[in-house]
């Protein structure tokens, strides 16, 4: 039997994650999925059920989504299709050592990055773990961000692979 073509190779290994987002809902059972959300045409993106179908999300999840989006993309990649500002700088901190310095300036593109999404009001904190002898080349930050129109702030847990 073919395999679903969303479906990878069983011998393919797994694509290295160089940045990770995970979004902390303190009001959700963590053993429960997020009810499905009534999708509108501003604010729609997929996800992948059980069954390697696509779902939409909306609201908070498609945010999340859009958050991870705008930091993975290098910032200038999307100039020819009129967006030249969208994106982030965090891959040019690519071999740079685990210090203060770079911890800075990941701070600096998070938060320039994060400036350019219209659905953030701001930007609360940007929390950086100390770096460890096994992580070394490991940044892993906690942003705290509150959406508009949303009394309830968002925190993301975000690691960059050096």
């Amino acid at each position: 039997m073919p395999l679903h073509p969303l479906t990878p190779h069983p011998l393919t290994p797994p694509m290295p994650i160089d940045l990770s987002l995970i979004h902390h809902n303190p009001n959700r059972d963590p053993n429960q999925r997020d009810p499905a959300s009534r999708a509108t045409r501003h604010s729609v993106d997929l996800s992948v059920n059980p069954r390697s179908l696509f779902n939409t999300v909306s609201d908070r999840a498609n945010l999340g989504q859009a958050i991870l989006n705008r930091l993975h993309t290098h910032q200038g990649a999307l100039a020819e299709l009129g967006h030249p500002d969208y994106g982030s700088r965090l891959h040019e901190l690519v071999g740079e050592l685990n210090n203060d310095r770079t911890r800075r300036l990941a701070e600096l593109y998070i938060r320039q990055c994060l400036a350019q999404e219209v659905r953030i009001a701001e930007v609360v904190a940007v929390v950086f773990a100390p770096p460890t002898l096994a992580g070394r080349s490991t940044l892993a930050a906690q942003v705290s961000l509150r959406p508009v129109d949303d009394l309830t702030a968002m925190v993301l847990d975000l690691t960059l692979t050096l």
